[in-house]
């Protein structure tokens, strides 16, 4: 160890949050007699104005040229004190973070002696890992004033005047001929208690984008290539028109490529049956019906020609395709029928109408619309959950049979259109927008974003934003609200004129490379470039550290700064040192991973005390390597927990977490450890309750209670 190295470690009490469940002066005094210890104290309140002015006091006192916080979880404090070191005049990233307050005090409040003895485990943790650590820099990159805007629905339109309001140039690419996405096939929206014409909405939000001198548009166009990062994209995109094709400069984007209808085939006849269609193929029939008022059965020919058959009789059934294992309420189901039934009634109030459901989610201004659809006449019917309508067909005539829950009988309910509330996908461009923005969507389509409540429209890849339905169904408010914050996200770095990087980001030794070419194809971020010989190098502003590149390396010539293998290993060994055979070492990411454990926390989760656990930024960092020296120094277990597929905060983090413990399995079974020791999981940052489950099954399982 360089004896320069002088640490400081800073315990903190958190009121009686920690100081209630353990001994945390017997803590502090073994801080002290840890090798590289300069300096130990103990804070009531280790967050307070006072406690932080106390501590740069002591890093200039004691000359401290490494902290370690043993506090809470770094999730929400880290920021904080990294500030306030750095306010000391300490490199920020010579700061480690360790959690005793939701790893320790709370979920093992009623042994305070075992959960002392696991703090001095993790403070010894945290101090090995701080004397290896190396000062970093955050990569600032200049941000120009050039916004692409994918989609031209209402999101998008939204986010195009907002950016170009500010004096900002906004680019709006839409794949149709025309603006206003899904608005230009529905007839009617509500707002505030009312009906608008969708058309008109479109009409007048498109005229302002096309008329604003600070917006060009292209319709009828598509996006070939996207190349470059934020301030420095390059985006051919081609009219479908002429096959003509143009490069743009870009220095942000917002997604905004809305979200489709899955239509229902097979279902209740659709698709065989022209008397069988969705709610917005009835919203297409409305609008021809707005301009020739007498009801007609559609006769699907086509698009949707109109039989002589008048309409007597309408049946609509919500839920088809959502609300089942595959996936949540669709939204806006519940709403749209009520809607689409008060417009039947209005073009004609001697249609018979009933709306068959499970649950109606309507929201408080929704309700409006179903106290006037029971006025109305319009009839409600409430089905079990595993009994939906059954429908059939005697002498050309449908007729669809439920169990109404209420009245608790049988009914047959005759049609002459039966209209289907299916739930919805994203547009059929994502999965090539996907490809060319390195970004995740999940399995219905739809773009995920960072994260559900601290980046709600951000991706994880800096200067790309989404709103509308491209993230999840929405309804007209919800769709303008979003594209007005992802306009706001994207503006920012354009008025800063740069965008800070964090200093956790690749580094590659070019002396021991071999050139393989490994860390170009895997990396998610495209955040490596090959030069003319070759040779990678890592573009720093557009790297985030997930470590996948370090992980997979054959030669071991990529470091993480601040997760570099001998810091995860110091990591390793500092927690095997006593006991090793009570041990289960884990590696969590420090997204949903850690969310998980800290919700087990707060929700005072009481689990067995074996676990001790290493933060990495992704499941991905994990190498084999260390997974072999946990067992080779006698670890009784090795946990790896990485976010619930198919989210991961670093894109393709999780796949390739699981494909490298798989042959980490096969390696420890070649080298005589018992591959069943090593247990993968997947946690959401919400799941405290599974994160506590595995804990205590892999303790059972491993035979350690």
């Amino acid at each position: 160890m360089d004896e320069s190295v002088r640490v400081g470690v800073f315990i903190c009490d958190c009121g009686s949050n920690i100081a209630g469940f353990l001994n945390v002066p017997e803590v502090v005094e073994y801080a002290r007699g840890l090798k590289g210890v300069a300096f130990a104290d103990e804070g009531k309140w280790s967050c307070s104005v006072d406690y932080l002015a106390r501590l740069k006091e002591a890093i200039k006192q004691h000359q401290l040229n490494r902290v370690v916080i043993a506090s809470c979880t770094p999730r929400t404090h880290e920021p904080l004190f990294k500030q306030s070191v750095k306010e000391a005049g300490l490199n920020p990233y010579l700061l480690e973070f360790v959690s005793i307050r939701e790893q320790v005090s709370w979920v093992h409040m009623g042994q305070p002696e075992i959960a002392t003895q696991k703090a001095k485990d993790l403070v010894k943790m945290g101090v090995a890992k701080a004397i290896l650590l190396e000062e970093g820099e955050e990569v600032r990159l200049p941000v120009k004033t050039d916004c692409m805007i994918i989609g031209g629905g209402i999101a998008g339109m939204t986010a195009a005047l907002h950016i170009a309001d500010q004096g900002f140039r906004a680019v709006l690419v839409e794949k149709d001929v025309q603006l206003g996405g899904l608005l230009n096939r529905i007839c009617r929206v509500a707002h505030h208690h009312q009906t608008i014409p969708a058309s008109e909405i479109a009409r007048t939000k498109a005229a302002l984008v096309t008329s604003h001198p600070n917006i060009k548009v292209y319709t009828n166009t598509e996006i070939e290539t996207v190349q470059g990062y934020i301030g420095n994209y390059k985006v051919t995109i081609r009219s479908k028109e002429d096959n003509r094709r143009e490069t743009l400069d870009i220095s942000t984007i917002v997604v905004a490529t809305g979200m489709r209808e899955i239509e229902p085939v097979g279902q209740y006849g659709y698709g065989e049956d022209p008397r069988v269609i969705t709610q917005l193929q009835l919203e297409e029939i409305l609008i021809g019906m707005s301009k020739n008022p007498e009801p007609r059965a559609p006769c699907l020919s086509g698009r949707q020609a109109r039989s002589e058959l008048k309409i007597k009789d309408v049946v609509m059934i919500n839920c088809v395709n959502s609300k089942n294992q595959s996936r949540g309420c669709c939204n806006l189901g519940c709403p749209i029928s009520v809607k689409n039934a008060l417009a039947l009634k209005e073009i004609n109030r001697e249609i018979r109408i009933h709306i068959l459901y499970r649950d109606l989610s309507m929201v408080k201004e929704e309700h409006f619309d179903l106290d006037q659809a029971k006025s109305e006449g319009i009839k409600f019917v409430r089905f079990p959950d595993d009994r939906y309508p059954v429908v059939t067909r005697a002498n050309g005539n449908l007729s669809v049979h439920v169990h109404d829950i209420l009245l608790g009988r049988e009914l047959e309910i005759k049609s002459d259109l039966l209209v289907l509330t299916t739930a919805f996908q994203g547009d059929d461009t994502v999965e090539k927008i996907k490809g060319l923005l390195k970004v995740s969507a999940n399995s219905d389509g739809f773009f995920q974003e960072a994260h559900v409540k601290l980046g709600p429209v951000d991706f994880p890849s800096a200067g790309i934003a989404l709103c509308g339905c491209a993230k999840s169904p929405k309804n007209l408010k919800e769709s303008s609200e979003e594209g007005t914050a992802a306009a706001m996200r994207v503006s920012i770095p354009m008025k800063r004129g740069y965008v800070e990087a964090e200093g956790i980001v690749a580094d590659i030794d070019p002396t021991e490379c071999t050139r393989c070419g490994l860390c170009y194809k895997n990396c998610p971020f495209s955040a490596i470039q090959l030069g003319d010989d070759q040779q990678p190098s890592v573009i720093k502003a557009l790297c985030k550290g997930c470590g996948l590149c370090a992980a997979d390396c054959p030669k071991e010539c990529i470091t993480i700064v601040h997760y570099s293998d001998d810091q995860l290993l110091a990591q390793v060994e500092a927690a095997l040192e006593e006991k090793p055979g009570e041990k289960i070492l884990g590696f969590v990411c420090h997204w949903c991973a850690l969310g998980g454990v800290d919700m087990a926390g707060v929700s005072r989760l009481q689990y067995p005390p074996n676990g001790r656990l290493i933060r990495v930024m992704c499941s991905a960092r994990v190498p084999v390597k260390l997974i072999e020296r946990a067992f080779e120094l006698g670890a009784a277990g090795v946990l790896v927990v990485g976010c619930e597929f198919p989210t991961c905060h670093y894109i393709t983090g999780n796949y390739a977490c699981e494909n490298r413990m798989e042959r980490a399995k096969k390696k420890l079974t070649k080298r005589g450890f018992d591959p069943t020791r090593l247990w993968v999981a997947w946690c959401s940052a919400a799941d405290g309750p599974k994160f506590a489950a595995l804990m205590r099954e892999m303790v059972k399982q491993l035979g350690l209670s």
